[in-house]
């Protein structure tokens, strides 16, 4: 049997393939959706040379990938059927990097690469944990109540640009964000204007804001990110605003809808929608010098 060939590209294509197995492998048992490599990409502009990919594949198929960001942080995918690449990508890694620490993180789940990194020397990291979370949206449509004189809508396209990023930026605060990335998010796959959605406050800023990133394949939806301006805080805009994204998504033919909860406070807040724990990931680290 022929072997995976490693192949690096030097524009977007490699994006493209990785969600390529990213789509094909998708289960609640994997750590990726296709519209967390276009969010990690494309959210902000101009750091292209912090990152290093390469890809794994099997008659032009990718099998595995790795997306080195440096200084020594690695996401990785592996299709479980080739987990012995698991620890090509390891040592990839490492000769990838020159900083004495080397982190990975994994979902729980993920066995093939668990035992890889513990077989490298990777002990596991003490800190919180990412919580997944998942709905089944056979309970929309949410019914919805604004506020008087608040509106939602789902984005028009670039016309809408500005408010957009404003209100990314007021959430997260300081945020990378700006323009020309969100630009950049926008003509990415699989971005879809119907499924990003705003509350606009009488004043006709957006006051809350979610986006869904849908696998039309396998009829899941990834939120990510979803935002409320802290001056619009206290009114309920951040659950209304994801549960009308989660109807639109109902209606455009997804069953799931799944989102990263990245602290205490965001786990219950999606409890608070409907949405149930599943995994949670698990990060490992080394340091070279001790190797």
């Amino acid at each position: 049997m022929s072997k995976p060939v490693i192949r690096t590209y030097k524009d977007s294509s490699d994006l493209k393939r990785m969600q390529k197995l990213t789509q094909a492998i998708w289960s609640l048992e994997s750590n990726y959706h296709i519209g967390d490599l276009a969010w990690q990409r494309y959210r902000h502009a101009g750091r292209e040379d912090e990152w290093i990919t390469a890809i794994w594949e099997m008659n032009d198929k990718p099998v595995a990938w790795g997306w080195l960001k440096l200084p020594g942080s690695l996401m990785v995918q592996v299709d479980p059927h080739f987990k012995t690449l698991s620890m090509d990508i390891i040592n990839w890694f490492d000769k990838m990097t020159e900083t004495n620490e080397q982190r990975v993180t994994v979902l729980e789940t993920e066995s093939h690469l668990i035992s890889a990194l513990e077989d490298s020397l990777f002990n596991p990291l003490e800190e919180t944990p990412e919580v997944l979370s998942k709905i089944s949206l056979d309970s929309c449509p949410f019914p919805v109540k604004l506020p008087d004189k608040f509106k939602a809508r789902h984005m028009k396209g670039s016309e809408d640009l500005t408010n957009r990023v404003a209100i990314h930026r007021a959430a997260f605060h300081p945020s990378r964000i700006t323009e020309e990335s969100y630009l950049d998010v926008m003509n990415a796959y699989p971005y879809d204007p119907s499924l990003d959605w705003a509350i606009e406050s009488p004043n006709g800023e957006f006051a809350a804001s979610c986006l869904i990133w849908f696998d039309e394949i396998n009829k899941v939806g990834l939120l990510e990110p979803v935002a409320t301006d802290p001056e619009f805080g206290r009114m309920g805009l951040g659950s209304s605003v994801c549960k009308l994204a989660l109807n639109a998504l109902r209606d455009k033919g997804a069953d799931t809808a799944i989102v990263v909860c990245t602290s205490p406070k965001t786990h219950e807040f999606y409890k608070s929608i409907g949405f149930e724990p599943f995994a949670q990931t698990k990060s490992f680290h080394r340091f070279k010098n001790t190797l």
